[in-house]
């Protein structure tokens, strides 16, 4: 209770302070001339019109304003004609008026409205002044007031006349500001607020697609006021302004104004240009753009440029862009939805110069003095001028007949049916508030909507125009508040459209592509464009671009997730079907050397290779085509355990039996002393092989029991799933790690053995293909472990390289043997002209020789000394390494030459008939020196590793050679080889005793001299061989 008493005592300080304040000024005004229309009436309303435009440099008022100033205050001298004109309003009631000038300055508005109260002064309030009655005359008080057009004339004005409860109507003050009813309860308007036209404007921002826009406002309520509105707006709808609003006022300069639009050109990127700026300030801005777009400098740079989107100061005034329709093509601009008022133009028009003050300066503003009993219809023709209704005309007449039929409601609900004159109402006057209670949110039209709301404010109602390039308005859409916007879009971009831009937008930033997320700068409306990776990531919004999880990739709208199919060898590919091609050629071609193998099984050349080893070789290389079958198959836990077995395993039995093979060359023919070497036998050799394969078969089975294959899914790349065995790569490694050994000893191997005789010139074939392999698989290594990413080329690399290696082997080692066999067939026997047969030759020429010249005539043999030995070697030949290994079908024996100081080696094969006549008369003999022409009859004549056989001519009658102690005697399956050369079954007819030598020498060729060897008849052969035999020099041979 006691704050409301406060409250009221603070209130009634405040209204004395004002009362006070109003009181100076009506009488410091009432001392100036006022210019005023005054109807008479009995009832008065008050009229507020800008008549002329603010005034500069000091000066009150400025030119005289035609359309929104002279036009709006004829349309409220019509309005008032039509009301008494109209027996159905304030019947046998006079309606009057007051109009006064604005000049569209708030100050010096609130000068001209003092007027309004000055009776109301003096016969109301206890301030009674005799000098202000006696002044103001007797004229009826100011009921209500009609105006002002300006937010800030009519924020000024109604904060005044809100002390004496004086309703005030206007016509076209749009500021938001006067909608707080509490400070302004008695205001009241036709036309909707700032904040609706805002939102209108924002609607058609981005109706056109615009986000991006200059804003330029008056200072003041209706400028500052209505772009806020507008920016709150735009924001909900993503439109943003550029950098700061550009605030503009009567103050600045031309040259301010000129900064200003340049800063806006330069260093914006709008070209949108949203406009909160009344007409004064409107042909300011365009006079400037205009000189710029005259100026060369600027001339390309600013011409038809900016696209403007302006507020209702501008709507459909044509006084607005006089002499700029070539700058201001395409601009549109908003107001709200009126009407034509029919019968206006002619009553404009008939009036003349004399009807108030001022028309009669308009008059004169048209040089139409000299038309002195004319009418403006007159004028108007003389000096050409279009005349056309002013926008807010029909809200001016709407506002007069609004108050007129609130007061005639009014009247009759207080009055009955008194006369005006015997009313109470003519007494004491009207009350504001039941005046307002009778036109807010009411229907004064039957059938027609309410004009304003209970708020006070009018209809929220706009229609949208362009212009053209003539100048003339075109209406291309509406709004109306709580429906959406109407606009014809293609239309007014062909308005807007220019040579450069097929589209006119008013952005800033260009919208991004699909696969693209935006970046927010500073504000929503700019942004950076980064491209987001469609092929792993999801788009969930225009600036989140989300990475799928490992495995996952996006769908085909790039908002959701989902896991990557797996891949594996498809059997219709290229990758499989070349490589299972070659399997297949390289499978048909094995078993096409397998069956030569077995149909010429017997025959030298195929006996001459090691069959059994062979044959293991042939299911090794035939294990290796297969295996491509397995490595391309549909990934599963028996195909991952075959591949980690049998990749190893068939290329171990490839590389054993070759490894066995060498082997067993180099230690057949790099021995240095009399001892046998162990395990050559073809069982042995048998038994060695399939040790060093099950070595890998062992360690394979090993592995796979400590890891377990399985089946996973991998990811070589981030779109890519491959069904895969785990580990493949380490896996591959050990198990060709073991392989990788066997090669290199086979290589090693392979070089040792590359110049035994030519009976075993495998060994070159052998070399060839363990050389080929080494650089098959190093370069096979790069290829499959720089394409981990691609799992179709590692497959088929290695693939195709276990098929060449089994390839290389096929045709290094068993082709020739084929060739031989199948098309040479001449060179698959044994003949007399083989370097064998020319040894064995040698030899028994060598033997007659030396029992003819060391011999007596009983036949034993005499001896010699060491240096007539030495003296004989000396005649002959000098050598410094020779190697003589002797096989018989029955004996093989071993000596160490004293003479050379290396191992001679002679095996000597006799036929089982032998003469009895040749009998060794000793078997104890010792070991002595080996003559020089002995071992010059055992060197070849050549140092290239030759294989040969031959059948002996002579006969040997004895069948037993009687060695030393310390010989051993070698099997005669101890060199497959040979054995299988010289064995019975391949003999050639009519031969009854053979010999076969094989023979190995380091040292280089040298000639044999002076062999003339006396060959007797067969029995004195025998004699002499009976006798050589009981030579202890013999038997150390």
């Amino acid at each position: 209770m006691l704050i409301s008493i406060e409250k009221n005592v603070r209130k009634s300080f405040n209204n004395k302070i004002c009362l006070y304040f109003l009181l100076y000024l009506i009488q410091t005004s009432i001392v100036q001339s006022i210019r005023e229309v005054y109807i008479d009436g009995d009832i008065l309303l008050g009229g507020l019109f800008p008549i002329h435009e603010a005034g500069r440099d000091g000066q009150a008022c400025g030119r005289i304003k035609a359309d929104q100033g002279v036009q709006r205050m004829v349309a409220m001298l019509y309005a008032l004609d039509e009301v008494n004109n109209d027996d159905t309003i304030l019947p046998g009631i006079k309606l009057g008026a007051q109009i006064f000038d604005t000049c569209s300055h708030d100050t010096y508005a609130l000068e001209q409205s003092i007027v309004f109260i000055k009776t109301l002064l003096s016969s109301q309030s206890s301030l009674y002044c005799p000098e202000v009655v006696d002044n103001i005359g007797k004229r009826p008080t100011v009921s209500a007031v009609i105006g002002a057009a300006s937010s800030t004339v009519s924020l000024m004005v109604a904060s005044m006349l809100q002390l004496f409860k004086i309703p005030m109507l206007s016509y076209s003050s749009t500021g938001v500001e006067l909608s707080e009813k509490p400070r302004f309860e008695y205001f009241s308007r036709m036309v909707p607020p700032d904040n609706l036209q805002a939102k209108a404007m924002a609607f058609l921002v981005a109706k056109l697609g615009w986000n991006y826009v200059h804003a330029v406002a008056d200072t003041g309520s209706y400028g500052e006021r209505g772009i806020d509105m507008f920016r709150g707006a735009a924001h909900e709808l993503g439109v943003c302004i550029d950098g700061e609003i550009h605030k503009v006022s009567r103050k600045m300069s031309d040259d301010a104004f000129k900064e200003m639009i340049i800063r806006m050109r330069y260093h914006g990127k709008a070209r949108g240009v949203v406009m909160f700026v009344d007409e004064d300030n409107l042909r300011r801005f365009l006079s400037i753009l205009k000189r710029l777009t005259e100026n060369p400098t600027y001339s390309a740079d600013f011409n038809n440029y900016f696209w403007f989107v302006a507020s209702d100061s501008w709507g459909t005034k044509t006084s607005v862009i006089k002499d700029f329709e070539h700058i201001v093509k395409g601009s549109i601009t908003i107001a709200p939805t009126v009407k034509t008022i029919k019968g206006f133009d002619e009553y404009f028009k008939s009036l003349n110069y004399l009807s108030n003050t001022f028309l009669t300066e308009y008059w004169q503003f048209l040089n139409c003095t000299h038309l002195s009993d004319k009418t403006f219809a007159d004028c108007f023709r003389n000096n050409g001028v279009l005349f056309k209704q002013e926008v807010y005309a029909a809200f001016v007449v709407d506002a007069v007949k609004t108050m007129a039929i609130a007061m005639h409601n009014y009247i009759i609900d207080e009055c009955f049916n008194l006369k005006w004159y015997n009313c109470s109402l003519s007494k004491k006057g009207f009350v504001g508030a039941k005046i307002q209670e009778r036109y807010r949110n009411k229907s004064l039209i039957p059938d027609e909507p309410p004009l304003i709301d209970a708020n006070g404010d009018g209809i929220g109602k706009y229609s949208i125009y362009q212009l053209n390039k003539f100048g003339i308005y075109k209406k291309v859409g509406n709004w109306h508040d709580g429906d959406t916007m109407k606009l014809k879009v293609d239309e007014v971009r062909r308005g807007l459209i220019s040579n450069k831009y097929n589209i006119p937008l008013s952005v800033c930033s260009e919208p991004c592509g699909k696969g693209s997320y935006k970046a927010y700068q500073d504000q929503t409306c700019c942004w950076t464009c980064i491209k987001c990776d469609t092929t792993t990531s999801v788009i969930l919004n225009e600036t989140l671009c989300l990475e799928c999880p490992i495995g996952e990739i996006p769908n085909d709208r790039q908002d959701e997730c989902f896991p990557i199919p797996p891949v594996y060898m498809r059997w219709e590919t290229l990758w499989v079907l070349i490589p299972s091609c070659v399997s297949i050629i390289g499978i048909l071609l094995t078993l096409f050397v397998i069956i030569v193998f077995l149909r010429y099984n017997s025959t030298p050349i195929v006996m001459a290779s090691g069959r059994e080893l062979c044959y293991c070789m042939l299911f090794g290389i035939t294990l290796c085509y297969c295996v491509t079958f397995i490595l391309v198959s549909k990934p599963t836990v028996f195909i991952c355990a075959a591949s980690r077995i049998l990749m190893g395993l068939s290329m171990s039995f490839v590389y054993a039996a070759i490894l066995v093979k060498t082997n067993r060359l180099a230690r057949v023919f790099t021995l240095t002393g009399p001892v046998r070497p162990k395990c050559i036998s073809p069982l042995a050799q048998v038994l060695i092989c399939m040790c060093i394969v099950g070595a890998q078969l062992i360690g394979s089975i090993i592995f796979l029991v400590w890891d377990p294959t399985e089946v996973v899914i991998l990811y070589p790349t981030r779109i890519e799933a491959v069904l895969s065995c785990k580990a493949t790569s380490s896996h591959l490694l050990l198990s060709l790690a073991y392989n990788i050994l066997l090669i290199i000893l086979c290589t090693i191997y392979a070089f040792k053995t590359r110049k035994i005789p030519e009976n075993f010139n495998e060994t070159r074939l052998i070399g060839f293909t363990m050389y080929s392999t080494s650089i098959l698989w190093l370069s096979f290594g790069p290829i499959y472990f720089a394409t981990q990413n691609n799992f179709r080329i590692q497959i088929t690399s290695l693939c195709m390289c276990i098929s060449l290696s089994g390839s290389v082997a096929l045709a290094c080692f068993f082709f020739p043997k084929v060739y031989i066999v199948l098309w040479q067939p001449y060179k698959n026997v044994r003949t007399r002209q083989s370097a064998v047969g020319k040894l064995v030759n040698s030899q028994m020429r060598f033997i007659s020789h030396l029992a003819t010249n060391n011999t007596d005539q009983n036949g034993n043999i005499s001896s010699c000394s060491h240096s007539d030995l030495s003296k004989k070697s000396s005649n002959i030949v000098s050598f410094s390494e020779t190697k003589t290994k002797v096989k018989s079908n029955l004996y093989s024996q071993y000596v160490q030459s004293p003479i050379i100081g290396k191992s001679s080696i002679i095996a000597i094969s006799q036929s089982k008939s032998l003469n009895d006549q040749g009998v060794l008369k000793n078997q104890n003999t010792k070991q002595v020196p080996v003559s020089a022409e002995l071992v010059s009859d055992i060197i070849t004549s050549s140092s290239v590793v030759t294989d040969i056989n031959e059948k002996s001519n002579a006969s040997i009658d004895d069948p037993k050679i009687v060695v030393n102690d310390n010989i051993e005697i070698l099997n005669k399956n101890d060199i497959l080889e040979f054995d299988d050369i010289v064995s019975e079954g391949t003999l050639s007819d009519g031969m009854s005793n053979s010999s076969s030598i094989k023979l190995r020498q380091n040292t280089s060729s040298s000639q044999l001299v002076n062999d003339q060897i006396i060959n007797d008849s067969q029995r004195q052969m025998q004699l002499i061989l009976g006798k050589i035999k009981a030579d202890t020099r013999v038997t150390s041979l």
